[in-house]
């Protein structure tokens, strides 16, 4: 048997349980056999979680099938955090599902009847556990993916408001709130995320929500300090402004609202595609300069001219009340689905990749599901008026790129600070250790799709 002196893992939990009380690092890193969860990490956790012990999650969701948000954010909390650090026990435990659409490739019907999680036929029953009142201490919605249309902008219509006004009415009819993370943009719609909103507050729901991408690595560290100067920032993605435009606005957001004076909000906005993306860059409207040195964060782009080899750009320009200028740009095959950040702060430009998980694990949403368990265990690690804003600046976009003209956006006038909230966040540049594998852990197999079977 080997000594316990100078255990580097053991020494690495002591650590875990001294700063977990301020929940400043991420408690309980124990890698078993097999990226399985040893006793030690389920117990670790458990005294990690407060003294009313693990957290009972209400899990609804629109469709749970392999690689679905339902999937990398859900499976994670049944089975496990893999992080770049070893695997995470959860702090909370989903107690019931809802599932709307269940389909020849679900896997979450299965996957929580293996943890015994009953799946409710109702949301209403999922978050009460079948009874008249509220029984569960929060609840994750994943209003993503799914069958539904696409409204006369070319944006899919899922039904996040309507979800939402279920639960809070639950929570109404019940007399009492408890914490809410809904995936991604509180909707499609402006109106409709303001009434999410504007709901929420009114019924004292601590409510958080967002994409993976403000959680993920950054090749290299790039957080800008509370109080930083910034004159202009452009966030690069890829794909459609309804498809991914809302995590590229994600990623301007969370970073220039670090700025001096804290965020103040969006006079206008301006979508554009083809060739007026690149007038607009010309003109200066754009920063060159910015883009070009995001780019050259991103280690996959591709090599040569971007616009001979990006057909269809796409681009949202938001005027922000305090004069500074943002921009989001999405060059479909030149960044071969790559994510970058630039901004002029001061004399300077600064730079990163956001770098993404690629393996089977999707370990960025690893991150996302350690920043969904702080909030629901001790508090939001980003502020709700983060996903306001960028709800309705995506909206706008696409809808000043319809109609063909900017938006004034007076109604955008969301202030806030960003100072307090401590996110979760890898240290490594990129993924590495338990984020790329090995994922799923025993019995847990059929969840691989067929097209990463086929790789190996």
């Amino acid at each position: 048997m080997k000594s316990n002196k100078n255990n580097p893992r053991r020494d690495f939990i002591k650590k875990s349980v001294f700063a977990a009380a301020g929940m400043s690092i991420i408690p309980g890193f124990v890698l078993g056999n097999e990226g399985n969860i040893t006793s030690i990490t389920e117990q670790l956790s458990r005294a990690l979680a407060g003294q009313d012990g693990i957290k009972k999650i209400a899990f609804i969701t629109h469709t749970y099938r392999n690689s679905a948000h339902a999937d990398v954010i859900g499976t994670k909390l049944f089975l496990g955090i893999p992080t770049d650090e070893g695997m995470v026990a959860p702090q909370v435990k989903i107690v019931s599902v809802y599932i709307e659409q269940v389909g020849a490739y679900d896997t979450g019907i299965k996957i929580a009847a293996m943890n015994d999680a009953p799946v409710y036929p109702t949301v209403e029953e999922a978050l009460t556990l079948g009874g008249d009142k509220l029984a569960v201490d929060a609840v994750i919605y994943v209003g993503e993916h799914g069958e539904y249309p696409y409204n006369r902008l070319g944006m899919k219509l899922y039904p996040r408001m309507n979800y939402l006004e279920r639960i809070f009415r639950v929570f109404d009819a019940s007399n009492r709130s408890v914490p809410v993370f809904t995936d991604k943009a509180l909707s499609y719609s402006w109106l409709d995320s303001k009434w999410i909103y504007d709901r929420a507050k009114e019924l004292n729901v601590p409510l958080m929500a967002g994409s993976s991408l403000p959680y993920c690595w950054r090749d290299k560290p790039l957080e800008h300090p509370i109080g930083v100067k910034i004159k202009e920032a452009v966030a690069i993605g890829y794909a459609s402004l309804d498809a991914y435009g809302f995590h590229v606005t994600e990623i301007l957001q969370c970073m220039v609202e670090r700025r001096a004076g804290g965020e103040t909000g969006v006079i206008s906005v301006e979508g554009l595609k083809g060739d007026d993306v690149w007038a607009a860059i010309d003109s200066g409207k754009i920063s060159q300069k910015l883009v070009d040195a995001a780019c050259d964060t991103i280690k996959g782009k591709a090599i040569g001219n971007m616009r001979d080899i990006a057909k269809m750009p796409y681009a949202v320009i938001a005027k922000y009340k305090d004069g500074t200028k943002g921009a989001i740009v999405t060059l479909d095959q030149y960044v071969n689905e790559g994510w970058a950040y630039a901004a002029k702060t001061g004399k300077n430009i600064v730079a990163t990749e956001f770098v993404l998980d690629h393996s089977m694990s999707y370990s960025h949403f690893s991150y996302l599901t350690l920043n969904i368990q702080k909030f629901i265990v001790s508090g939001p690690t980003a502020p709700i008026e983060r996903n306001l804003l960028t709800s309705g600046i995506i909206d706008m976009g696409i809808r000043s790129l319809t109609e063909g003209k900017v938006k004034e956006t007076p109604f955008l006038n969301i202030k806030y600070s960003a100072a307090g909230y401590e996110p979760i966040r890898p240290t490594a540049p990129r993924p590495t250790g338990q984020s790329i594998g090995p994922w799923p852990p025993k019995g847990y197999e059929f969840i691989i799709p067929d097209n990463f079977k086929k790789k190996k």
